[in-house]
């Protein structure tokens, strides 16, 4: 009756916790196992072995969590990210271009394309001739802004390509750190470590947003993660992504470090859900970008 008592005792404790951390991002609700305590040994009748058991233990407080659901959940958010990277960008150049707002670019090359027919059938009109002057004018004003505005956005797109290659190197370190706190608490074999597990599968959340992940638990609790199918952090080593210059444009695409400045996408390989070649919205921004600065003999 004491052994049930206190089990349920800390059945209880761990009912408070779920309650206490309902806002917590990333707190997955958990759960107690109950099992038999031991028994001993007071004799036979017969051939049968006489026991008296010790009543109720804990076996486990395990997470209330599917791992393939994990899997399945970060492969499709960050294939919604890819996407959703581009869509954001398409709205910005629409902006830029005066689409919605009343003032589309298109305007200033109907209006120049206007003033040159009108010439045509009246060369030498003094009016016409004025009038296409004023149209010329005003589309190449209009054209320079529109490029520097594009080109503003580009090396927006890029410094966001820095930012989420730090990003990514900072989340591995803290992965890494984090294993290590699972197993030291988990080393003497009686607690499991749920609240630190909690903070590494949010931190594997946001991974999985920014680039295509794979990975793996062992049995003392610490996790293998693979980005792009190559090692990103291991048990005993965490591997750096950098940035190298395309050349000649200033503009950077992501490597590994330990891979002699391998790339981490090869962008020549086509998007596809097909063969999850579009996860990630790091591999989005790049594409978004693209890979030179772009002028009008790229008609």
């Amino acid at each position: 009756g004491v052994s049930g008592l206190n089990a349920h005792y800390n059945a209880l404790n761990t009912t408070a916790h779920n309650l206490a951390n309902v806002e917590t991002k990333g707190y997955v609700r958990q759960q107690v196992l109950h099992k038999d305590s031991a028994y001993n040994n007071i004799g036979y009748r017969g051939k049968a072995l006489l026991q008296v058991g010790h009543g109720v233990d804990i076996a486990s407080v395990r997470q209330v969590r599917d791992i393939f659901l994990d899997k399945s959940y970060r492969l499709e958010n960050g294939r919604q990210q890819f996407y959703q990277v581009q869509n954001q960008a398409t709205s910005e150049i629409e902006n830029i271009l005066g689409e919605l707002d009343g003032v589309a670019f298109s305007q200033s090359l109907e209006d120049l394309w206007t003033s040159i027919q009108e010439l045509s059938k009246q060369p030498d009109s003094i009016v016409t001739r004025t009038s296409l002057v004023q149209s010329s004018v005003s589309f190449i004003e209009r054209a320079q802004v529109i490029w520097n505005q594009l080109r503003d956005y580009q090396v927006n797109l890029n410094t966001q390509i820095i930012n989420e290659v730090d990003r990514i190197n900072q989340i591995a370190n803290e992965i890494s750190l984090i294993n290590d706190q699972i197993r030291y608490a988990e080393s003497n074999g009686l607690e499991n470590a749920n609240d630190y597990r909690d903070a590494r599968n949010l931190l594997l959340d946001e991974l999985g947003n920014m680039i295509s992940i794979s990975f793996s638990e062992d049995r003392i609790g610490e996790v293998t993660v693979y980005a792009e199918g190559v090692p990103l952090v291991t048990p005993e080593h965490v591997y750096k992504m950098a940035t190298k210059e395309i050349t000649g444009t200033g503009l950077l695409v992501p490597v590994w470090e330990h891979l002699k400045d391998q790339e981490v996408f090869n962008l020549d390989k086509p998007a596809s859900s097909q063969h999850n070649t579009d996860i990630g919205s790091l591999k989005g921004l790049l594409y978004t970008r693209g890979n030179k600065v772009a002028n009008y003999t790229d008609i």
